[in-house]
């Protein structure tokens, strides 16, 4: 749709704070060191511009908004692995301390070695995608454009009908799509489907939040249950990687010590830790997933998504109740 001047101020002023979140991160992540919160960090800033720059491509410099999402999916995708691992790290150092049986340890121990291996060599890609990032002054021209454009809110009214709109055509479209899992809930085999659905609540989560200072306080109850929703499934799927991954790494370190020794003597000391391992991430999917189903029975006992339609339709059908009011006189934003 076409967008206003100031759904494009609006706009800005989103994608700055990505854009400047994005950017103080890239020199932590480049060196790497003990910290992993930077890596993080500079990932979920990443997803935020990614999911806001489609949002006002109208407002960017012709067939920039492309280039400028091109490169943006390249870090994404560089941080993501990376965090990953860092991810699958912590969650085994706590594991590793609690081991019921010292029979554990020897297959947990061999598991946390690869994976700092993986992590190592995953350092010299990611700092490459960090220097790539800079030497191509992408961040620069966003930020170029978009400061400027950001700094035009403290005189102008943003709050426009085109500004509401637009919100509630892209929260409409994303609520529709994080919807249409509905009958996937219940249906806890359905592994690529609900790691599908943790996808479209990340994306809706992202949009609310884009246009949640339109509504005062109105769409914090909906955003709680999205990001819920998110963490809940994210945690569930994390734990179908490992249930995948486990396997894989046994067969693999079954190998190695064949061609290693001749023989598989010193690999059966690994597998009571990996099977282990494996069922601690079932018994966790199981809890995880049955407190999952009994939450979005909750929220669609509550009529919360459809509460969600509402607030977001009422400023669009009725532009009188737009909040914040429509300014009748000096722009309420304006320095007095």
């Amino acid at each position: 749709m076409n967008l206003d001047e100031a759904t494009c101020i609006f706009g800005a002023g989103v994608l700055i704070n990505h854009h400047q979140a994005l950017a103080g991160e890239i020199e932590a992540v480049r060196t790497g060191g003990e910290d992993i919160d930077p890596v993080h960090d500079a990932r979920v800033a990443s997803r935020r511009l990614r999911a806001t720059l489609p949002l006002f491509n109208p407002c960017l410099p012709a067939k920039k908004g492309k280039t400028w999402l091109k490169r943006i999916r390249k870090v994404t995708r560089a941080l993501g692995e990376a965090r990953d691992t860092d991810v699958q790290l912590e969650w085994l150092g706590k594991i590793y301390i609690n081991l019921p049986e010292p029979r554990y340890k020897p297959g947990v121990h061999r598991l946390v070695l690869r994976l700092r291996q993986k992590r190592d060599r995953l350092q010299p890609p990611l700092t490459r995608a960090m220097e790539k990032l800079v030497e191509s002054a992408i961040l620069d021209a966003m930020g170029a454009h978009l400061e400027p454009l950001a700094a035009r809110a403290l005189d102008t009214y943003v709050y426009t009908p085109v500004l509401y709109k637009h919100s509630f055509q892209a929260i409409s479209g994303r609520l529709e799509t994080f919807l249409s899992y509905n009958d996937i809930v219940y249906q806890p085999e359905k592994v690529t489907e609900l790691h599908q659905m943790r996808i479209a609540a990340k994306w809706l989560r992202y949009t609310m939040e884009t246009f949640a200072p339109l509504y005062a306080d109105q769409l914090k109850p909906h955003l709680l249950a999205v990001k819920a929703a998110q963490e809940r499934l994210g945690d569930i799927h994390d734990c179908d990687v490992w249930l995948s991954f486990l396997p894989q790494f046994l067969e693999e370190e079954r190998q190695r010590t064949q061609e290693y020794y001749g023989h598989e003597r010193p690999f059966h000391r690994m597998v009571a830790g990996i099977q282990y391992l494996c069922q601690e991430r079932k018994n966790d999917r199981d809890e995880l997933y049955e407190k999952f189903v009994g939450e979005w029975k909750e929220w669609m006992a509550r009529d919360l998504w459809m509460s969600l339609r509402r607030t977001i339709q009422v400023p669009f059908l009725q532009p009188g109740s737009i909040y914040p009011p429509l300014a009748t006189g000096p722009n309420p934003q304006s320095p007095a």
